[in-house]
């Protein structure tokens, strides 16, 4: 009898050992804090700031079991998380070396677009299901000298880089309140591809801030997890402990633009200043490389446009985002 108790034990724990292993590779980390830079000095081509300058930020992701009742939406999802950020930005017209160089501007029509700060928060949703997941953010902020992105900007040149303070800021957009809602959807065209893999999907913004929409498609070669649980789907919180990633990401998107603040002004306030010339169809490229292991993930993304002012200034941004995962 004893050696077939001993072999029926032995099945058992056969048999139970592998759902351990899959559970403890399914376990994830329950918050992440990720730091964000943005700066068009990573695009080797520019050789000054321009439009989108600078951005700088902290994202705040974390999983609850109750968060404002978000947790009761969408019934057949497979988990949900959510995020806190805080960011600010700056915008720069093209030419900005040779404002430094001048003694004094004079007039605004100086720019080819305002200078703008922009200091906001965020609160996002993510609901992930079986090929797909859906993100939702509620912005809110300000634009205008109180982001002190001006501010900001000069100090960094002055102690930092060494590079020349820029004249013009005391003609940036004013002050003015700004509240955005934005939504994306990506869906995983063969998501059991182990090697090649890709999706396409959609971002929608509706506010004083942004008014636009932008269909979008892309693929990504290496090791990598589902675009629910990726660091380049921004769901690096839901990554397995003992899974990691390196790979390559290709994203391309037309954008539909019917507003823009940061370039247009006060869209409520019609003698508020800004730039009324904006292209309302343009194109977003971006190349990036992800890396993951562990409670660490490292990523650079290099963006790349078509004018958004008009046709023949193009323009190119870095992004470097580390995130931890705790």
């Amino acid at each position: 009898m004893k050696p077939k108790i001993t072999s029926f034990f032995f099945f058992i724990y056969l048999f139970i050992l592998p759902i351990q292993i899959s559970k403890a590779q399914e376990e994830t980390y329950n918050s992440e804090l990720k730091v964000i830079i943005d700066n068009d000095i990573f695009a080797v081509f520019r050789d000054s700031d321009r439009y989108y300058s600078y951005g700088m930020g902290l994202e705040y992701a974390f999983k609850t079991e109750k968060f404002l009742g978000l947790q009761n939406l969408f019934k057949n999802k497979k988990n949900v998380f959510y995020t806190l950020g805080l960011k600010l930005e700056g915008y720069t017209p093209s030419q900005v070396r040779e404002f430094a160089a001048t003694p004094e501007i004079e007039d605004r029509d100086d720019f080819d677009r305002p200078f703008a700060g922009l200091l906001y928060a965020t609160l996002g949703t993510t609901y992930t299901f079986e090929r797909s997941f859906l993100k939702s953010e509620l912005l809110a902020g300000v634009i205008g000298p109180s982001s002190q992105a001006g501010e900001i900007q000069t100090w960094f040149h002055e102690n930092i880089t060494g590079d020349p303070v820029y004249d013009g800021w005391q003609f940036q957009l004013e002050d003015q309140f700004i509240f955005n809602f934005k939504s994306t959807f990506i869906y995983d065209f063969n998501p059991t591809s182990k090697w090649f893999h890709t999706y396409l999907g959609g971002t929608v913004h509706l506010g004083n801030l942004h008014i636009r929409a932008a269909p979008q498609a892309g693929f990504r070669i290496g090791k990598y997890e589902s675009i629910a649980n990726s660091s380049g789907f921004h769901n690096s919180l839901l990554l397995p402990k003992k899974n990691s990633e390196l790979f390559f990401k290709f994203n391309i998107e037309t954008r539909f633009i019917a507003y823009n603040a940061t370039i247009q002004g006060n869209l409520f306030d019609e003698k508020a200043y800004g730039v009324d010339d904006l292209n309302n169809i343009s194109w977003h490229l971006s190349s990036g490389l992800y890396y993951s292991i562990n409670s660490l993930s490292i990523n650079f993304i290099y963006l790349w446009s078509t004018g958004v002012l008009n046709n023949t200034e193009n323009h190119g941004y870095g992004t470097f985002n580390v995130a931890y995962r705790f």
